[in-house]
């Protein structure tokens, strides 16, 4: 399910994952994207898995909608270099179908969590490993991890409400770290 049948131009970048490679694409409005076919080497199937599973109703499918999966694919166009005949370098143009990063993030997982796959949560583990560090060097830095309960709220599905509610509660808690009630008063 193409967002359009425009053919966007990006750039791309291939991330080695031992084995396999994700193939990762910029759009020139900043949107980062995931090759379908990254996708599924990365979780340790052939080349053409996910776009397969996708173009059909399936319990599989049906529990990534459940999850909030979007299932909306842009079609990219990106200039692919390779060594041609004689080692001489040679560009073309190649049409390919992606997936949005919060697609990819609940596809890996669904497939760690629901179906055990080990390649999906070793995935998991790298991210969030990844993630736990960048996160602590914003704080420790003294920047803003306000973002993180944005993604919460998209996982747990809190109400926006509920979410002005925690930030409520976070920010008078940082209040009191910073200015505690003097003992003398």
């Amino acid at each position: 399910m193409a967002d359009s049948d425009e053919v966007i131009k990006a750039v791309f970048c291939d991330i080695p994952f031992g084995t396999s490679v994700l193939d990762a694409y910029m759009l020139p409005d900043g949107e980062k994207r995931i090759g379908m076919r990254g996708v599924s080497l990365a979780l340790g199937y052939t080349d053409k898995w996910f776009s397969t599973r996708t173009k059909r109703q399936s319990k599989w499918l049906e529990s990534l909608y459940g999850m909030g999966y979007d299932g909306s694919q842009k079609t990219l166009s990106v200039i692919q270099n390779f060594n041609g005949r004689f080692n001489t370098s040679v560009s073309r143009e190649v049409t390919l179908a992606t997936i949005s990063v919060r697609d990819f993030t609940k596809v890996v997982t669904f497939e760690g969590t629901a179906r055990r796959n080990l390649k999906a949560i070793v995935l998991m583990a790298a991210f969030m490993e990844t993630g736990v560090e960048n996160v602590l060097d914003l704080a420790f830095a003294g920047k803003s991890v306000e973002f993180i309960l944005e993604k919460i709220v998209h996982y747990t599905k809190w109400t926006y409400e509920e979410l002005e509610e925690v930030l409520a509660y976070n920010r008078d808690d940082a209040r009191l770290l910073y200015f505690p009630p003097s003992a003398f008063t």
